[in-house]
């Protein structure tokens, strides 16, 4: 298993997607955005990124196993600086992609809308990661469509006034049976740790990505065959720009809307 290409692009002053990996595991953390105050000198975010990498680097044994380890070491760095906050909105969290390999097996694990889109000889793609979250990501793109339409035009800054309420109320679903799964301080989050196991013989290749970059092709269009081998040819920064640049054109997100101009966009390609 072999890193072929990777990249990770800034979509604000601080860059809460981070990639990792160990002896055995390559690992794609995208950082949930902070809706309260931050009691470090970085986001919440970013600082829970940095502390999970920097631990799984360590760590051994099956994925779950490493998780429970990481997140029990985490939370008492935490909360070295204060208890955790009662509402769930103002929790760190991420999500998580995860790829080991296990002998003549692949383990790919997810939490949250980070994604695996694990290639087949033939050139067939499955696709992991996602779920819940991206179905409440829509209806919340779907208020901010509605606050669009009754207050005319508006920047993606003004508009979030409007949508922020309805964020706290998908974050207060955070680790639940009704909402959706992350990567938490609360090791229950485990309980929606999705893990498959696919031969190698299956697969030539694996592209973890964050929903800001693969926004690219689910979202603005670009053929995934196109960005695929992009990315094979070394074409990372390119197809990054390519991004920024339709980002850039559609400031209010009134062709592609969405919470903010610019969201962090990270890609790590495997060749397994």
């Amino acid at each position: 298993m072999k890193i072929i290409a990777q990249g990770s692009d800034r979509g604000s002053p601080q860059n809460e997607d981070m990639i990792g990996q160990s002896a055995d595991a390559v690992w794609l953390l995208d950082g949930a955005t902070s809706l309260g105050p931050s009691r470090f000198a970085v986001s919440e975010a970013r600082w829970l990124v940095e502390k999970v990498s920097a631990a799984l680097e360590t760590v051994r044994g099956g994925i779950e196993d490493r998780l429970r380890a990481v997140i029990a070491t985490v939370r008492v760095d935490y909360e070295s600086f204060g208890p955790i906050a009662a509402e769930a909105f103002a929790m760190p969290s991420a999500g998580l992609c995860w790829v080991r390999r296990d002998g003549d097996v692949l383990e790919i694990a997810t939490l949250g809308d980070v994604k695996a889109w694990v290639i087949a000889p033939e050139g067939s793609q499955r696709v992991f990661g996602g779920g819940a979250l991206e179905e409440l990501d829509a209806k919340s793109l779907e208020v901010l469509q509605q606050v669009q339409a009754e207050h005319g035009p508006l920047s993606l800054a003004a508009a979030r006034v409007f949508v922020d309420p309805t964020l706290r109320d998908k974050r207060a679903l955070m680790n639940t049976q009704d909402g959706y799964w992350v990567l938490s301080l609360d090791p229950a989050c485990l309980k929606g740790l999705e893990i498959v196991r696919v031969p190698v013989a299956e697969v030539t290749h694996i592209l973890m990505a964050t929903d800001g970059f693969y926004d690219l092709w689910k979202t603005y269009g670009v053929p995934f065959d196109e960005v695929f081998a992009g990315l094979l040819a070394g074409e990372g920064a390119a197809l990054t720009e390519r991004l920024r640049a339709i980002e850039r054109a559609d400031p209010d997100g009134v062709t592609y809307p969405r919470f903010k101009i610019h969201d962090d966009a990270s890609f790590v390609l495997i060749a397994a």
